[in-house]
């Protein structure tokens, strides 16, 4: 339906950033609350519908055709002989956003009204930029956007070219927004319970909470245990290089990050980010091959991605 295609393409973000003056968001809005009673088009005239949405003619007159220049909305004027004001109107809304002529700036498209939660709650700490880690990692053979269209079209019925189209996109925000071994954990547990990408990346939050009250079903207590003892395991292991760090000829800064891993609340989640940059620390590098499967996976807010337990 075209409502529908309005509501997952986030129509409504869309015209939040659409710049309308307020006599224009009263039509689109009434025009779309007829829309969710099931009447897409509307006949009445300019004098009943400003009386409607409370606005004088001359006004409505001039918010009408600002709508209408912009293909937000379409009218078609029947009794041409009538004077004006009584001429009878069908007026709806242009649910393709896609037609919408916005008065944003160049360059930018309806998409870039989508609105992710990048961070829910807690304190944001800004960090001073750095230069880029060039350290080589695991190279897969498919882009990253790529494993997740990939893993979105796994078990569904080929897409339309249009829908295609969309899809990719999608999934590259998806990779600018979320990491992509979350984003597969989650298009691979809901499957086809997630209709497109875009809605994964707009309702992430509602998706993560479905996710957990389907995944949660451990001994809190006993799976407590086993993260506290694989924490020991590894400060342990860390402690040994410590003792030895004259004779292995340490560095400063392979000293630095392994004082950091004993001494954190959470060694194993800062193990995580230090595997990230293992290449500036060449001499810990059998320390890396041997504790790496300790490592608890985080995102940059610190949340954990969900993977299944460590099977010794």
């Amino acid at each position: 339906m075209p409502f529908q295609t309005f509501m997952s393409e986030s129509g409504f973000k869309v015209l939040a950033m659409a710049r309308l003056e307020q006599c224009e968001y009263s039509i689109v809005l009434y025009l779309l609350n007829c829309a969710v009673s099931g009447m897409h088009d509307l006949i009445t005239t300019e004098k009943e519908l400003a009386s409607l949405i409370g606005y004088q003619e001359d006004k409505l007159k001039e918010a009408v055709e600002g709508l209408v220049a912009r293909n937000i909305i379409h009218v078609k004027v029947h009794e041409q002989n009538q004077s004006r004001g009584k001429q009878s109107l069908r007026i709806g809304m242009e649910y393709n956003i896609h037609l919408w002529q916005l008065n944003f700036d160049k360059g930018v498209t309806s998409t870039d009204a989508v609105v992710f939660p990048y961070k829910r709650e807690g304190n944001v700490h800004y960090l001073q930029p750095r230069e880029p880690d060039l350290t080589p990692t695991i190279r897969h053979p498919l882009p990253t956007h790529k494993r997740i269209l990939s893993a979105f079209m796994d078990g569904r019925d080929m897409l339309g070219e249009l829908e295609l189209v969309n899809a990719e996109r999608d999934a590259m925000i998806l990779v600018d927004t979320h990491p992509v071994d979350q984003c597969l954990i989650m298009i691979r547990h809901f499957g086809t319970r997630i209709p497109t990408l875009s809605l994964l990346a707009s309702a992430w939050q509602h998706y993560q909470i479905l996710y957990d009250e389907e995944t949660e079903k451990v001994d809190i207590q006993e799976a407590r245990h086993k993260h506290l003892e694989m924490d020991h395991r590894l400060r342990d292991a860390v402690e040994i290089l410590l003792q030895q760090k004259a004779d292995l000829k340490l560095s400063e800064e392979e000293q630095d990050v392994l004082d950091v891993l004993s001494n954190h609340r959470h060694p194993r989640r800062q193990l995580f980010w230090a595997y990230q940059s293992r290449g500036r620390y060449p001499k810990l590098k059998d320390f890396f091959d041997q504790n790496s499967f300790l490592m608890l996976p985080v995102t940059s807010s610190g949340n954990i991605f969900k993977k299944k337990p460590h099977q010794d």
